[in-house]
C-alpha cells in the first residue's frame, strides 16, 4: 500500500512539473499590543509636548484617541471623522476610537441594532484613510465604544466582522464592555460578539457602570481593565438632570462664594466621592446659567480606591493585557487626576501634594500669604481639611483680604474660634487644591505690633490619594545679618617740605 501511495505522489509531482506547491498565504493576524494603554477623549490631548516622554516612562503600549462618530443611517454620511490631533502621537501605537451618535446608541441599547453591511461600507474607507494619512501616528487598531444588549449583539458582531475584513491587514478591532448580561440566554446571545472582537476593554473602575473583572477574564478573550479617571459634573434644575459641566470647572466652582458647598455622604460606593454646589444667587459663569437653588453635582473617582484596584483587578487574571486609563480634558490643566499623577503611581513616587507657603511682610502692619502646590496631585474637596494658618501674635487681625482663598476663620492662642478682636491667628481655607495650583495671595492687616520675625505658620491638607499632609508650626527664617560697614582708614599725615 505504501509503495502505491508513494508512486501516486511522485506522479503528481511530475505532472506538476516538479514544482514545489506552497499553501496560500494566510491573512495577517491582528497583533493586539500587550501592556497599559492611555485613552484620551479629546484629540487635542495628543498635542501635549510632555506626552511622548510620559508614554515612554510609563511604558504605554498604545494610545486611544477619537477617530470619529458613526450613525445608524447607511451610506457615506453615516460616518463623521474626528479632527486629526494637532500633531501625531510619537512612538506609541495609536488606536482610533469610534463612538455612536444618539440614534445608533438607541438602536444598540433598545433594539436589534443596525444593518452591518451599510455601516461597515461607510466606516472602513474613512478609517483606512485616517490610518494611512500619518496624521494620527502609527495606527494599530480600531476601538468601538458602543453600547449593546443581548438583542443587538448579533448585528453588532456582524459589524465587527465586516470591519475586520475591510481594514488594513494587521489592524485589530476591540470593543467596550460596561455591563454584562445576567441570564444564561443573554450570555449565550452576546458570546458571538465577544468572539468577533480581537480584544475587549472592560470598565472596572470609575463613576459610571462597571463590570466584574473575574467575570470578564472568564470569557477567555484578551482584555484591558479600564479605569475612568474623569470627574463628572451635571446641572440639576428642580431635581431634574440637565447639561454636563466640564471637569476643568471643578476647582474654580468648588470654592466660589456664589455656591453653597456640601459633601455628599449618601453614596455607598468606595470608588466614588461626590459633592454638590447649590447656587445662592443667579450665576452666569463659564458658560453656565443657573438660578438660585439650582445645583451642580460633581462625582469624582476615588484615587485611594483606584490605587488598590490597580493591582487587585489584575491579580490572577490569565487573559488581561493591562490597564486602560481614561483621561478627559485637552491638557493636564483641565484634569483633576493627571497623566503625570498616573506616572507617579506606576513608578512608585510620592502621591502627596507639595504645599509651598510663603508669609511675607507687606508694610508696617500687614503680611501676605502665598500658597502653591508643586506636585501633580490634588487634595480631596473639603471645606474644613485644606488650610494655611498664620500666627500674628502678639498682634491681632484687623482685616483679612482672602485673595484666591475660599474663606477664613480666626483663632486665639489656644486654637479656639473667637472674634477677630481676640484672635491671634488666621486660618485660610482652600476647598480643593488642584495639581500645580497657585492661589492668589491673601493680605492680612494686623492691629498692634507684629512679631519682629514674622510670621510662623502651619499647613494641613488631605491628599486625594489618602494620606494627610500636616506640619507643626514653621518658624520664619531669621532676617539676614547685615554685612559690616567698612570703616574708612584715617588719612596719612602729610610730610612737610624739607
Amino acid at each position: 500500500m505504501r509503495p502505491r501511495i508513494l508512486g501516486l505522489c511522485l506522479a503528481a509531482l511530475v505532472a506538476a512539473g516538479c514544482r514545489k506547491v506552497s499553501a496560500p498565504p494566510a491573512a495577517t493576524a491582528p497583533r493586539v499590543p500587550k501592556g497599559d494603554v492611555l485613552w484620551f477623549v479629546d484629540p487635542s490631548a495628543a498635542a501635549d509636548p510632555t506626552l511622548d516622554g510620559a508614554l515612554q516612562r510609563i511604558g504605554a503600549a498604545a494610545v486611544l484617541i477619537p477617530g470619529g462618530t458613526l450613525g445608524s443611517a447607511a451610506g457615506p454620511k453615516a460616518f463623521t471623522a474626528a479632527p486629526s490631533p494637532p500633531r501625531p502621537v510619537g512612538q506609541a501605537a495609536v488606536v482610533l476610537v469610534l463612538s455612536a451618535d444618539d440614534a445608533l446608541a438607541a438602536s444598540l441599547s433598545g433594539g436589534p441594532g443596525p444593518e452591518a453591511e451599510g455601516l461597515a461600507g461607510a466606516v472602513t474607507p474613512a478609517v483606512s484613510r485616517e490610518a494611512s494619512s500619518g496624521e494620527f501616528g502609527r495606527v494599530a487598531g480600531i476601538h468601538l465604544d458602543f453600547p449593546f444588549t443581548a438583542r443587538s449583539a448579533a448585528r453588532y458582531a456582524a459589524l465587527v466582522t465586516k470591519l475586520r475584513g475591510g481594514l488594513p491587514a494587521g489592524t485589530f478591532v476591540s470593543i467596550s464592555i460596561r455591563s454584562m448580561p445576567t441570564s444564561p440566554d443573554e450570555r449565550k446571545a452576546v458570546a458571538p460578539l465577544f468572539a468577533a472582537a480581537d480584544a475587549l476593554v472592560a470598565f472596572v473602575f470609575g463613576t459610571g457602570p462597571r463590570v466584574d473583572p473575574i467575570e470578564v477574564d472568564a470569557l477567555g478573550r484578551p482584555w484591558w481593565a479600564a479605569y475612568d479617571m474623569r470627574t463628572v459634573g451635571q446641572i440639576e434644575k428642580s431635581g431634574e438632570p440637565g447639561a454636563a459641566v466640564p471637569e476643568r470647572l471643578v476647582e474654580p466652582l468648588s470654592g466660589s462664594p456664589r455656591f453653597q458647598f456640601e459633601n455628599d455622604l449618601t453614596i455607598n460606593d468606595a470608588s466614588v466621592s461626590a459633592f454638590t454646589l447649590t447656587a445662592r444667587a443667579p450665576v452666569q459663569q463659564d458658560g453656565l446659567s443657573l438660578a438660585p437653588g439650582d445645583r451642580i453635582v460633581f462625582r469624582l473617582p476615588s484615587v485611594s480606591e483606584m490605587l488598590f484596584q490597580l493591582g487587585s483587578n489584575l491579580a490572577g487574571k490569565k487573559h488581561v493585557l493591562g490597564r486602560a486609563v481614561l483621561f478627559g480634558g485637552k491638557n493636564e490643566g483641565e484634569r483633576v487626576f493627571e497623566v503625570a499623577a498616573l506616572e507617579d503611581v506606576l513608578l512608585g513616587r510620592s502621591l502627596a501634594p507639595v504645599l509651598d507657603v510663603r508669609v511675607q511682610p507687606a508694610g508696617r502692619n500687614a503680611v501676605t500669604v502665598d500658597l502653591s502646590n508643586r506636585a501633580h496631585h490634588a487634595t480631596v474637596p473639603s471645606r474644613v481639611d485644606n488650610w494655611v494658618e498664620v500666627d500674628l501674635s502678639p498682634a491681632h487681625p484687623a482685616d483679612v483680604q482672602i485673595g484666591g482663598f475660599d474663606r477664613y476663620e480666626v483663632y486665639d492662642g489656644g486654637g479656639h474660634a473667637v472674634t477677630p478682636g481676640r484672635a491671634a491667628s488666621v486660618r485660610l481655607f482652600e476647598t480643593l487644591i488642584a495639581p500645580l495650583e497657585t492661589v492668589n495671595p491673601a493680605r492680612i492687616v494686623a492691629r498692634g505690633a507684629l512679631p519682629k520675625v514674622c510670621c510662623r505658620y502651619r499647613v494641613h491638607a488631605v491628599s486625594a490619594a489618602g494620606p494627610e499632609v500636616a506640619s507643626d508650626w514653621i518658624e520664619p527664617p531669621p532676617p539676614p545679618t547685615p554685612p559690616p560697614v567698612p570703616t574708612k582708614a584715617a588719612p596719612a599725615a602729610r610730610r612737610g617740605r624739607p
